[in-house]
């Protein structure tokens, strides 16, 4: 089948395309009319380039139009493969500083690749091994970009979003307290939660290992991740997210803080503030989320409660009846009912029970006003951190700790950033407004 495109641009043709199609293998036929439609699109795009560069008007620097230094040709590569086009180049009379307007336009920051096909990339990369990544490129939009500039490109484009996050957090707390603008509410929930955790991933850093001293073992990092969620009046759950690493926790506590002004905590009725026995997330707690109920993960204490019985009888049945009875103290009474029935068990206990009961009384005794759980079930609240447990799998687990894989810190903050944008239903505002140095 011979197939024939005439590409014409504002009435002028601008272009004849010939194509000879097989139809005998429909895969081959429907991959032969995608090659048809790349053809098309870069002439196109070559044509709508140079149209866009005459548009453009010559920039200013140090209050003064820059001087025009000739043009160039620069190959970039698009959603339709390699597209050259030729630009302008500026350069300022004082400062000697360089522009191309039309690069800035085009390209996605200073990579030689198109903001479309960036977009493409950065999102399959929230998905895929950099190791795969190249190959799927060419598999699934017939585009080759190498490992290196695919990898640098998720870095940058990552590096904006966290960058992003951080002057917002800045420039909030350079304000004085009396003079700091709230972040507008998008929606207004009547009960809101607010939660945080830790999810451990691999750092391609090493360090000495303690068993092996002649041997180097690699470290493991923390990334902190919050989450904001809320039931819709149709009872539907919805969630919004933010991370953080180097940071200290009050930086992030400060991201996630205005994350839930966002998601309506100023102004929701009910405001619950649920996670595990972390001292950092409650430091979070008492800092930026003071006004709301605290609430200690149900899961987290059974799990002490759990090790405990097992440290005070060895035998199975006697170690599940004594956790069922200790649980249900805490359930039905709370933290206080749990700790004045520890403290008559104590006394009747020596040696290794003892200690091990002591350790729990340790645990509930500084929780008292966090594990009121009868409570927290009359008024219908989680008392899970199932949410956060689950977006920290999300956000960081699903991507940063696979088979094998270890990472930079500046990579692992970038996918997490990225992850974030997609977890947030902002990838499209995110890339509408991304801004990357050229």
């Amino acid at each position: 089948m011979n197939v024939q495109v005439i590409v014409k641009v504002d009435g002028r043709e601008v272009a004849d395309v010939r194509e000879t199609v097989s139809t005998e293998d429909a895969l081959e036929f429907e991959r032969h009319t995608e090659q048809v439609k790349d053809r098309v699109g870069r002439v196109v795009l070559e044509v709508g380039f140079q149209k866009t560069s005459e548009q453009l008007r010559r920039p200013c620097c140090c209050g003064r139009p820059m001087r025009n230094q000739g043009k160039r040709v620069v190959t970039v590569t698009s959603q339709s493969g390699p597209v050259a086009y030729e630009r302008t180049r500026y350069r300022c009379r004082t400062c000697g500083a360089w522009q191309t307007p039309l690069d800035a336009v085009i390209c996605c920051g200073k990579h030689r690749i198109t903001r479309l096909l960036a977009r493409n990339i950065c999102q399959l990369a929230t998905l895929e091994h950099f190791t795969r990544l190249e190959q799927l490129m060419l598999d699934q939009h017939g585009v080759q970009v190498g490992h290196d500039p695919m990898l640098n490109l998720v870095h940058d484009v990552g590096d904006a979003a966290d960058q992003k996050r951080l002057a917002d957090v800045e420039f909030w707390n350079s304000q004085a307290p009396q003079q700091r603008t709230w972040p507008a509410a998008e929606v207004t929930p009547q009960r809101v939660y607010v939660s945080c955790d830790g999810i451990m991933y691999c750092t391609n850093q090493s360090e000495p290992d303690p068993q092996n001293p002649e041997e180097n073992r690699l470290i493991w990092k923390q990334m902190r991740v919050g989450c904001v969620y809320w039931q819709d009046e149709n009872d539907q759950w919805h969630k919004r997210v933010t991370w953080g690493q180097d940071e200290d926790f009050q930086t992030f506590g400060a991201s996630l803080y205005r994350l839930a002004c966002r998601c309506g905590y100023r102004e929701a009725e009910e405001k619950i503030y649920a996670a595990d026995g972390a001292d950092w997330c409650w430091s979070i707690h008492q800092r930026y989320f003071a006004d709301a109920h605290g609430v200690l993960d149900w899961y987290h204490a059974s799990e002490h409660v759990w090790t405990c019985a097992k440290a005070v009888h060895s035998q199975h049945a006697q170690v599940t009846a004594w956790a069922d009875q200790a649980l249900a103290h805490l359930r039905e009474s709370g933290g206080v009912g749990l700790l004045n029935w520890l403290l008559d068990e104590v006394k009747r206990r020596r040696g290794r029970p003892r200690e091990a009961i002591q350790k729990l009384i340790n645990y509930v005794q500084p929780k008292l006003d966090r594990t009121d759980y009868a409570v927290y079930r009359d008024q219908d609240w989680q008392i899970g951190t199932g949410m956060i447990e689950s977006t920290a799998k999300q956000l960081v687990g699903l991507r940063l700790k696979g088979p094998g894989m270890h990472w930079s810190i500046r990579g692992a903050t970038a996918m997490t950033a990225l992850r974030a944008q997609d977890l947030n239903e902002n990838w499209h505002n995110f890339w509408k407004n991304l801004t990357l140095a050229t």
